[in-house]
């Protein structure tokens, strides 16, 4: 029998590494896109069961960020990025700019968790992500900046058939 218990939630908290990003407005996007390839013979018609692969899956976490502008937490965002201030002891400010280097710190786990209505926790995973979208901040009139920062997982060298997200469901 279907009940409305196991619907998931939409909000959740977004942590990048172990740092949460805070506030966000319009909520945030799982998906993970898969190319499939048909392997065809002469004489098919169609796709033919057990002929069918997969040839690449990308899996991507975007959020859309409204309590982001913390200099120090700015580099785990958007990668080839460095952030400096202008005074070690007591800086007045912060300068952002490009490296034009992507490093091993600017790989993260990030993660959202969130709960189905009857409260079982369900997180999503994506594993040495990097943001690869373009750094773009939308400035208007009477309105704040919610920068969408999609945050891509990249798979390991050593383990290029591990998918690098997953799924958990608590029971």
């Amino acid at each position: 029998m279907a009940t409305a218990e196991k619907i998931l939630l939409g909000y959740g908290v977004v942590t990048v590494g172990t740092t949460p990003i805070g506030l966000t407005r319009g909520g945030s996007v799982f998906n993970v896109e898969r190319t499939y390839r048909h392997i065809q013979a002469d004489g098919d018609m169609g796709i033919v069961k057990g002929r069918t692969v997969i040839d690449e899956e990308n899996a991507k976490l975007t959020v859309n960020a409204l309590e982001l502008f913390n200099a120090t937490d700015m580099t785990k965002y958007y990668p080839g990025m460095s952030v400096t201030p202008d005074i070690e002891t007591t800086p007045t400010k912060h300068t952002m700019t490009s490296t034009l280097k992507i490093v091993a710190g600017d790989y993260n786990d990030v993660k959202w968790v969130g709960k189905t209505k009857d409260g079982k926790a369900v997180t999503i995973i994506v594993k040495d992500a990097l943001n690869l979208d373009n750094l773009e901040w939308k400035l208007e009139d009477k309105n704040e900046v919610v920068p969408s920062i999609g945050f891509s997982a990249t798979y390991d060298e050593a383990a290029k058939e591990t998918p690098p997200w997953n799924v958990e469901y608590a029971v």
